[in-house]
């Protein structure tokens, strides 16, 4: 397993002679004193070091786990935006939160309306003083990345075309500051205050938006999320479908592999960049009914399992929030390593 230390067996092999049969028939063998000493010993400290303890599982049943503290991250209740004691009202029926930006948060929201119908998309700042700005108008959570710093909005505006246009906008004002066409269905992968990272079709490639110079391509294979801060990208060596597997990479050097599995994928990475959750390669649909934490290298610290898993986020570099769906009820679930509790009131499990 990548990152674990493997014990080395000592070397106790010795040269002896010709030894005199014993009563029995089997011949006596005759070691130098010195040499049985070292293998007596090397015996002893072989079993004064204790086996590596394989990584925990927790099971989790909201209706079985003690109630902890309320979730410590800003987050959306009912379509109610949540920052400790802070409730605040948004437009629309339904919110999820984008990222943070310059002290306060950017969320997308919309209204669904009775047919299932999304309608009214948009996204909002909530500034640290509590007023909901509202900054763009018909874009949708999906298409749309808070630069690292929180300093930019980037996405597509108008998605599911071949040539689309992937603009930068002032997350205070909506302001557009400027804008690039692309071909190959581009998406915002990552962004930070000078560049973003965009994936389209054909390769994986940094457009500096600041300068409006694009570089030269970084990968032309698949690739899922990545961390320009923490210099990390996941790609694939194809198609998972087609026996593809996952490939942790140093962003600045693709070539580099930090990690890789031919049965999980990343699905999120750590604030710090030291951790990652990962679910199995060929998951879709509902959700992962299980899920691991690792180090970045893959080492397993915790498994955790449930009937399926509908989201997950960081609380910390060390908790991870788990949106659980289990048996009979379900819950948002807090989890350092497997010590788990729910950090929300668990309520009737609905079918998906």
């Amino acid at each position: 397993m990548p990152g674990r230390n493997r014990r080395r067996h000592p070397d106790v092999s010795t040269t002896t002679g010709t030894a005199p049969a014993t009563t029995s028939g089997a011949p006596t063998m005759h070691r130098p004193t010195s040499v049985a000493l070292l293998a007596t010993l090397a015996v002893g400290a072989a079993l004064a070091v204790p086996a590596q303890a394989a990584a925990p599982t927790a099971d989790l049943q909201p209706d079985r786990l003690a109630r902890g503290a309320d979730i410590a991250v800003p987050h959306i209740e009912d379509g109610v935006f949540v920052d400790g004691e802070r409730r605040l009202e948004l437009p629309g029926t339904e919110a999820e939160t984008v990222g943070a930006s310059l002290g306060g948060w950017m969320v997308a929201t919309h209204r669904t309306n009775g047919v299932g119908e999304t309608r009214g998309h948009r996204v909002v700042h909530v500034t640290p003083s509590g007023t909901v700005r509202t900054v763009l108008r018909d874009i949708g959570p999906t298409t749309v990345v808070v630069s690292e710093d929180g300093s930019a909005l980037l996405g597509v505006s108008q998605t599911g075309r071949s040539r689309a246009t992937v603009k930068q906008w002032s997350p205070v004002t909506g302001t557009l500051s400027t804008s690039r066409s692309f071909r190959g269905y581009p998406e915002v992968v990552a962004a930070d205050g000078v560049k973003v990272l965009l994936r389209t079709t054909t390769r994986t490639f940094f457009w500096k938006f600041a300068k409006d110079r694009v570089r030269r391509p970084l990968t032309t294979r698949l690739t899922g999320l990545a961390s320009i801060e923490h210099d990390l990208l996941a790609t694939y060596t194809q198609d998972p479908y087609l026996g593809g597997c996952t490939r942790l990479a140093r962003l600045r050097h693709p070539k580099v592999t930090v990690w890789k599995s031919c049965t999980d994928r990343v699905a999120a990475i750590s604030p710090d960049g030291t951790q990652m959750l990962t679910f199995g390669i060929l998951t879709d649909g509902l959700g992962p009914g299980e899920m691991h934490l690792r180090e970045i290298d893959g080492t397993k610290l915790a498994t955790y399992t449930t009937s399926w898993f509908s989201g997950w986020e960081w609380e910390s570099p060390t908790a991870v929030l788990l949106d659980v769906n289990g048996q009979r009820e379900s819950a948002t679930v807090r989890c350092t390593l497997a010590a788990c509790e729910n950090a929300t009131d668990p309520v009737k499990v609905e079918a998906p």
